[in-house]
């Protein structure tokens, strides 16, 4: 007798066929997911109407950014979006067999749902609340205390919990007390249909360094600004593009630099990887790196700083550097030797490509995943 395959609804905040963003981030994920298993469909947990309403009137702040970080991250929202969540997996009984929930803004499994779960994520709001500064934590202390509690509940409702790297699954085993029998790091995938073709090591006078961080301050724009001025004093013609969403604070230096405006224009963002030659990214605060994985994939050496999960894409000193965090000599130092070597910026970049074809594409994600929704499964069938 041939064991059915489980089906999987998919459960997270974002309309994957509508939302550019969602779509961009996630899409490739249950496409892949679709390749290997039924997919009862992708649950939309976001909040509508008068919800989305209440919700922000109980999140409202005086600064606009931290309301818009509340709104996401407030404890009502997130009872709010679980409950909408379990109603729904508790309308498709009979119908799938298992929830992938992507992300804990809320619990699929609210109310303890009788449809096993398997949590996806990338983040925990302990790792943000451990660094504050970054602005990843807009919570007042009894908020933070009562958002952690609802993040645990869901941890331990779960069958399974797969993390994108091992940062993240250290914080659920360390910050949360699940045991480590049931986290698993996965890895991520990026996030392209098919992968481009590698860009060919320039050798121009004007190497490029790329920077993407939609949060300034968080993805350390100020610390590459300052280094960024070194590496002109050694390498007058260097040139760095900037992609971000915020205003750039008064006296850091712009000399050689292009600010660039957020897109969800995919052939935009394209083109500005196809005119890299290094792709820097100096976060504070940063759990994964999916920009990471895009610039590997065009064969750009990736430079990343210490203590975060960027050290365990990029391979110091194989695809690219990994530097000591608040450091902007270091991090000038690691540009300089980068930009003023077109040879090794080529060698590293072909086996950054490399790594990501062997590790980071979504299909290798849900080869790691596979085991795991088929061993929920079977435990919630005995």
């Amino acid at each position: 007798m041939i064991e059915r395959k489980p089906r999987i609804v998919g459960a997270l905040v974002g309309d994957i066929e509508r939302e550019p963003s969602a779509r961009t981030k996630y899409g490739y994920l249950f496409e892949a997911v679709r390749r290997r298993f039924p997919l009862a469909g992708v649950y939309d947990a976001t909040l509508r109407g008068p919800r989305r309403l209440i919700n922000i009137l109980l999140s409202i702040h005086p600064n606009r950014r931290v309301w818009r970080q509340r709104s996401y991250k407030h404890p009502a929202g997130f009872r709010l979006r679980s409950r909408l969540a379990a109603s729904h997996l508790e309308s498709l009984r009979g119908k799938a067999d298992l929830a992938l929930q992507v992300g804990v803004l809320f619990d699929a499994r609210w109310n303890n749902v009788p449809l096993p779960s398997v949590i996806y994520t990338d983040y925990t709001a302990q790792l943000s609340a451990q660094r504050p500064d970054a602005g990843r934590s807009p919570f007042t202390p009894a908020e933070r205390a009562a958002w952690i509690e609802l993040e645990r509940q869901a941890f331990e409702r779960a069958a399974h919990i797969c993390t994108r790297g091992q940062l993240v699954r250290d914080s659920v085993l360390n910050d949360y007390g699940i045991p480590p029998e049931r986290v698993t790091a996965i890895g991520g995938g990026v996030n392209f249909a098919e992968l481009p073709s590698i860009n060919e090591p320039a050798t121009s006078e004007a190497p490029t360094a790329l920077f993407i961080g939609k949060e300034f301050y968080r993805k350390g724009g100020d610390l590459l600004l300052t280094a960024f001025s070194q590496v002109r004093a050694a390498i007058p013609q260097a040139q760095l593009r900037l992609l971000t969403g915020d205003d750039i604070p008064p006296g850091l230096p712009l000399e050689g630099v292009e600010i660039i405006r957020p897109t969800w224009d995919r052939e935009a963002i394209a083109a500005l990887y196809r005119r890299a030659d290094l792709f820097v990214l100096p976060s504070r605060l940063e759990t994964w790196g999916d920009v990471l994985l895009e610039a590997m994939a065009y064969g750009l050496p990736c430079i990343g700083v210490i203590g975060q999960a960027m050290q365990e894409i990029i391979k110091d000193g194989q695809t690219g550097l990994i530097v000591p965090p608040e450091d902007p000599g270091a991090l000038a130092s690691a540009m300089t030797r980068l930009l003023g070597d077109a040879s090794l910026r080529g060698q590293w970049g072909r086996a950054a490509r490399h790594k990501l074809e062997s590790e980071y594409t979504w299909d290798r994600v849900v080869d790691r995943l596979s085991p795991v929704i088929e061993a929920a499964h079977l435990i919630s069938n005995r």
